[in-house]
């Protein structure tokens, strides 16, 4: 009896002893929970088909990305894109959509405007974004439908379809910073049989918020070597990206981590284009037989109302960098120094000319 009596009066001392005790617990991680996006069996009846199909999003408050895990092949799919509407361009499963300078009824979104929430090509793969980061979309927000559109390479066989798509992975929780995009690009042609044709972009940011460059991704076609951007400040360049889009055309990490953006900096983008294939002029377009020039930044920014996607395009046949800008870096269509996920992939390109590094003659804005 008195062996019991201790034995409860230890177990009673034990309990008190840890009622008293002060737990320090770990400040609670984001609710994290995924919606995964898939094309409903899709079929593309023609080569290059451009095929969108659409999700309605929480309208209740807004979900914050924090992670993209895409499920798709280059074999079937040149590119998938992620688009937000207010309105999709179509109710149906899945219907023939158009290129982001489609107008349409048969548009991505119903009255043409869209916003780019993802992009991925070349079997990219998947993308987290930093911490305390997130991109922004449903309730409020002028997103309220995703539409995923596939490029398909090819026509499909009878009976053949697709469900490719990608599982966002999100938080109710809201992030100190939100993510969007800037996209530099150009529009025009690359003439036949050159071995090196620069496509130059440069816009200058007027804002008075300052943005922090954290991912790029480089979009070309078949004739792109190499794709770069550079934020000039005072004169000086700073590198943002410089990547082959011959590689996977996934978001990469920047070439100079911390890297900000702030008003009255340029920002400025060349796409080096090998034509020595091609025996007639290459136009700017959706098919895998034209061509694109586009360098997507994705920033993320201290600002919590809605955000737009910014462009900066210029045409290729009227713009360029050596009218406008001294001290262009020599490495700006080269591939040195770049780490390549599959070496050879690409070719490494000859020196450039001289004559890039005529003395600018006014700015642009």
């Amino acid at each position: 009896m008195l062996k019991n009596a201790n034995g409860f009066g230890v177990i009673l001392a034990f309990l008190i002893a840890v009622n008293n005790v002060q737990v320090e617990c770990a400040p609670a991680s984001p609710l994290i929970f995924t919606k995964t996006i898939r094309m409903p069996e899709a079929i593309s009846d023609q080569p290059d088909a451009l095929v969108c199909h659409a999700v309605k999003l929480d309208d209740s408050e807004p979900s914050y990305i924090l992670q993209y895990e895409p499920h798709a092949s280059k074999a079937i799919t040149h590119h998938m894109m992620l688009y937000g509407c207010g309105t999709p361009g179509d109710t149906k499963p899945f219907w023939n959509c158009g290129e982001m300078n489609d107008h349409s009824d048969q548009s991505v979104c119903k009255d043409g405007m869209r916003e780019i929430v993802y992009a991925w090509a070349l079997d990219a793969p998947a993308k987290r974004l930093p911490k305390d980061v997130g991109f922004r979309i449903g309730g409020n927000t002028s997103i309220q439908y995703i539409v995923l559109q596939m490029h398909y390479k090819d026509r499909f066989q009878a009976g053949q379809t697709d469900n490719s798509g990608v599982t966002l992975h999100m938080t109710k929780d809201p992030q100190p910073m939100q993510a969007d995009f800037y996209v530099l690009g150009n529009w025009g042609l690359v003439p036949p049989r050159l071995n090196e044709f620069h496509m130059e972009s440069a816009c200058r940011w007027d804002s008075d918020d300052v943005i922090y460059p954290f991912a790029y991704r480089t979009h070309a076609h078949n004739l792109g070597v190499v794709t770069s951007a550079y934020r000039i400040r005072l004169g000086v360049w700073t590198e943002i990206g410089r990547m082959s889009p011959q590689q996977p055309q996934m978001f990469y990490n920047v070439t100079n981590p911390g890297i900000d953006i702030r008003k009255g900096d340029i920002l400025a983008s060349r796409c080096t284009m090998n034509s020595t294939s091609r025996e007639h002029i290459t136009e700017i377009g959706p098919t895998n037989h034209d061509e694109m020039c586009n360098f997507y930044i994705m920033y993320a920014t201290h600002r919590q109302d809605n955000l737009k996607v910014q462009y900066c395009f210029r045409d290729a046949q009227k713009f360029a960098w050596k009218t406008y800008l001294d001290d262009i870096p020599k490495t700006a269509s080269s591939l040195d120094g770049v780490h390549l996920l599959i070496p050879g992939k690409t070719e490494e390109r000859r020196k450039l000319p001289k004559s890039l590094t005529q003395k600018a003659q006014g700015i642009m804005k």
